[in-house]
């Protein structure tokens, strides 16, 4: 296939230059046939049904990290489906690769979409229709992600080879921790090496992968710069997340409850205990953390911190509107910059389409799972959608199939923020209508020749 990518780029040029209707769908099509198109090798090499292994290289392309190689037989095929452990050396490490391609992935793309979208030229760093300096160029600002995407990679392999792990564990679990995947080498995930050490170094890790990129690498290469406002939403909702799981009854101790806030919060979906015997409470919690989820210009999913700022900025405005009067006028200003009333419908809008796609998923796998109760329909939608990965076992190789393609579509769809396929169907649809449109004046040039 890459014989066959570079003979194309070096025997074919480009008529034109692409439009952002067919970057679009081309951005939709793609996040649709890569994983299908990855998943074929994995079929012909373990033989399992090709929803299963569609499910993992979606779980993984979108960096989610559901896995349904647990162990068990498929309901729909009665196929046998082996669990991490009994997995060859080589789907095993094409699903560590699948999360690590897919985490840089997506920054790429939403950069292009929004570079093509006739935005400067010398701005780069998605962060909610803003761009943000990393370098003069746009050649050299996307050679700066490269760099830092496999330096902190790095950085994550050292931290947990000091924390005890070996090199190839290390190797594999930093790549999930930096894309914010968490695909791991055992069943038990990272509590299989009951070490405190080993989870300081991945929360480490889990946290650089949601951090701001345009903030991490003003720190990897020195250069002064005021940090976002992400780095401060993301310290004080993770605090306050931890307190509260720490206080609610039955708290499984403070090491997990760090754990399982981070890996939430960051979307990255790691585990060092089994959450099905949590408490709903508890379970609720984690929810609303995966969908606040991380940084805007990062690997992770969820609303995004970004926009909970700017929700959250709503809120006291308008309080301070009620106290003080309606001719009280405040200029609205979220880190530092000024927000207009576009960017604000734009943050609403994500919002609602999240918790209106998470609703939707809810019910449909109370539906489709037998006995499933509705927090852990709801845990496991919102895992999905916010492509975190946690699970309370709702998600394995004996999940229904129509369950299963509900999982997958919402970890497809909650990837790109859904809003994309919106604009790559209106985009489509608006291609189909140019095209008519030519091809009617096409046929009328032709009669008029005649005539």
């Amino acid at each position: 296939m890459l014989a066959a990518g570079l003979a194309w780029l070096g025997f074919t040029r480009p008529s034109r230059g692409i439009s952002l209707e067919e970057a679009l769908i081309l951005v939709a099509a793609s996040w649709v046939l890569v994983p299908l198109l990855s998943a074929l090798p994995v079929v012909v090499a373990i033989h399992v049904p090709l929803v299963d292994a569609w499910f993992e290289s979606v779980s993984g392309f979108t960096t989610t990290g559901l896995s349904v190689f647990t162990g068990g037989v498929d309901p729909y095929y009665h196929v046998y489906i082996p669990a991490v452990e009994q997995l060859p050396c080589g789907v095993l490490w094409w699903r560590a690769a699948t999360q690590w391609l897919g985490g840089f992935g997506v920054v790429v793309i939403f950069y292009t979409i929004a570079r093509i979208g006739s935005l400067p030229a010398h701005l780069v760093g998605f962060a909610e229709g803003r761009f943000e300096r990393l370098e003069p160029s746009i050649a050299k600002s996307m050679r700066a992600l490269m760099k830092l995407y496999i330096g902190i990679t790095a950085v994550s392999v050292a931290l947990l080879m000091l924390s005890g792990m070996g090199f190839w564990e290390a190797l594999y679990h930093a790549m999930a921790a930096v894309s914010t995947g968490g695909f791991s080498t055992h069943s038990a995930n990272v509590g299989y090496y009951h070490s405190v050490a080993i989870y300081a170094a991945v929360i480490a890790s889990m946290i650089m992968g949601a951090m701001n990129f345009a903030d991490l690498y003003a720190v990897f290469s020195g250069k002064p710069r005021k940090m976002s406002i992400e780095e401060k939403t993301m310290a004080i909702v993770l605090g306050v997340g931890i307190l509260i799981l720490l206080l609610l009854p039955r708290s499984p101790g403070l090491v997990d409850v760090v754990f399982d806030a981070s890996s939430a919060l960051t979307t990255t979906g790691f585990g060092i205990h089994d959450l099905s015997h949590m408490t709903q409470a508890y379970k609720l919690i984690l929810v609303i953390l995966m969908l606040i989820g991380g940084s805007a210009f990062s690997t992770a999913g969820g609303i995004k911190l970004y926009r909970a700022a700017v929700l959250a900025s709503t809120l006291k405005w308008s309080w301070s509107r009620v106290l003080r009067g309606s001719h009280y006028l405040d200029i609205h200003k979220v880190g530092g910059e000024i927000l207009d009333f576009d960017e604000l419908a734009r943050v609403v809008e994500v919002t609602m389409l999240f918790i209106l796609l998470d609703i939707v998923g809810t019910l449909i796998l109370l539906v489709t799972v037998p006995h499933v109760s509705l927090a852990d329909a709801l845990f496991e939608a919102t895992s999905a959608v916010c492509t975190t990965g946690l699970s309370v076992g709702v998600t394995s190789a004996s999940t229904p199939l129509i369950a299963k393609l509900t999982l997958l579509a919402l970890m497809d769809l909650g990837r790109l923020e859904i809003h994309v396929y919106i604009a790559a169907l209106a985009a489509a649809y608006l291609s189909v209508k140019k095209w008519r449109h030519a091809r009617r004046r096409a046929a009328l040039a032709k009669k008029l020749g005649r005539a």
